[in-house]
């Protein structure tokens, strides 16, 4: 005969509905990491830009892609295919419609450069001197009064 004072700790399963739909924050990926262009990940490392660019990838990744691209955490160019002017060789083992960047800090020069499908950034190039779309910041305006 069960003991009436004992207590039930069974709990019953709740019927709430999931509340929003589900946000998938962007990803990185170092699966098609071209090493031999830009630098490797042991030179960022000498030079302590791995650390920050770790840093980056972190804040990025609490978003979704659409919100990191609005806000210009990660740079979308709108020309289709590899920049012309590139100090960079187009890769044979990716062919994106649009290439991409991430710079360290909010206007550096170094710069990982890659592209988006989905969520996925995939990294293709570190590059710590803007070498894969150089531009004449002169002309973007920056320096102007």
């Amino acid at each position: 005969m069960p003991n009436n004072n004992s207590k039930n700790y069974n709990r019953k399963r709740g019927h709430r509905a999931a509340v929003g739909q589900i946000q998938v924050s962007i990803c990185f990926s170092w699966a098609k990491l071209d090493n031999t262009q830009g630098q490797t990940i042991d030179e960022w490392e000498k030079e302590e830009l791995l650390s920050k660019l770790s840093k980056r990838l972190q804040q990025i990744g609490q978003y979704e892609s659409t919100h990191a691209l609005a806000q210009q955490l990660i740079k979308q160019y709108t020309k289709i295919g590899f920049p012309e002017n590139s100090k960079f060789k187009e890769p044979n083992h990716v062919k994106p419609n649009y290439w991409a960047v991430i710079h360290l800090t909010q206007n550096s020069k170094e710069v990982v450069a890659g592209y988006l499908e989905e969520n996925i950034f995939y990294i293709v190039f570190l590059d710590k001197e803007h070498h894969f779309w150089p531009t004449d910041i002169q002309s973007r305006g920056k320096n102007k009064r």
